[in-house]
């Protein structure tokens, strides 16, 4: 029978980023990685690593080519965790990425919206106040991976039991005998204030996974669900001191949509019989 990964829920993963519209000058980024680290610590983010990339750029004046040194910081949350075998080590619950071209939390350790948002939107806050008062916003992507575990003959494990027929969703996975991938993905909403559109992204592979992964030998079914608001030229221009608000307002209509988006995908009886939305 198929199972969720978790039992409140199927998200195996999630990530929340906001992409700006044309990179953060060196000087920018850097004053943006220090915001960042004024709370990262108060919000359990108390590791970090500085992240290098090269920018090349022609010198106009005599067309020589630079490479520029562009700042970034990874700021990670782990939280110490006994294995099954008894082992106490620390395992990666978060991580907080500000990158020239954006600004992410990943999340490896899901826990609901409602606990994980108000983390994610201080630290997203901090990065964006800096950043948009430089660069306009170019898309705001909220992206979830969802796992579901088949308990019992891998050859047994008919997806139809678990999955709906849908347009996202490539017809020959509900006919393969074996294992499989669907990526498909679309614009499907256009608003012309400001001017933006809606990408949807469905990915399902049917996998089986090695160690160390907790799934490791049985099959099982990755569910990529992303929705992503894009902006026209010239990009989404905030006001500095209304980012937090801004970003709360799109990324609660982005949460919405991926669970609209999770309703079409899903079988309706397991839908019911797991508390996942329908």
């Amino acid at each position: 029978m198929w199972k969720m990964l978790h039992n409140s829920n199927a998200i195996e993963g999630a990530a929340i980023t906001v992409r700006f519209l044309e990179p953060l000058s060196s000087m920018i980024a850097k004053k943006a990685v220090r915001e960042v680290e004024g709370l990262a610590s108060s919000e359990g983010f108390m590791d970090k690593q500085p992240l290098q990339q090269i920018q090349v750029q022609l010198n106009p004046r005599n067309s020589d080519i630079l490479q520029t040194a562009m700042s970034g910081m990874l700021f990670q949350h782990n939280s110490l965790v006994r294995d099954a075998t008894g082992n106490v080590g620390p395992q990666l619950m978060r991580q907080f990425v500000v990158q020239p071209e954006q600004a992410v939390m990943q999340i490896s350790q899901y826990r609901g919206w409602e606990k994980e948002w108000p983390a994610a939107n201080k630290m997203l806050a901090a990065a964006l106040k800096i950043a948009s008062a430089a660069v306009p916003i170019a898309a705001f992507r909220l992206e979830y991976l969802n796992r579901f575990l088949f308990e019992g003959a891998a050859e047994e494990g008919d997806v139809n039991e678990l999955l709906q027929k849908s347009d996202f969703i490539a017809p020959h996975v509900f006919e393969a005998p074996d294992l499989f991938h669907s990526h498909t993905g679309r614009f499907d909403q256009v608003s012309l204030s400001p001017p933006k559109r809606r990408l949807s992204q469905v990915n399902a592979d049917l996998q089986i996974l090695g160690p160390p992964h907790p799934t490791a030998g049985n099959r099982t079914l990755a569910l990529m669900l992303a929705v992503e608001w894009q902006f026209a030229d010239p990009g989404l221009e905030i006001d500095p001191p209304k980012v937090g608000e801004v970003t709360t307002e799109y990324f609660s209509c982005l949460h919405d949509d991926i669970h609209a988006l999770l309703k079409k995908l899903i079988d309706s009886k397991f839908a019911s019989e797991n508390n996942l939305p329908q």
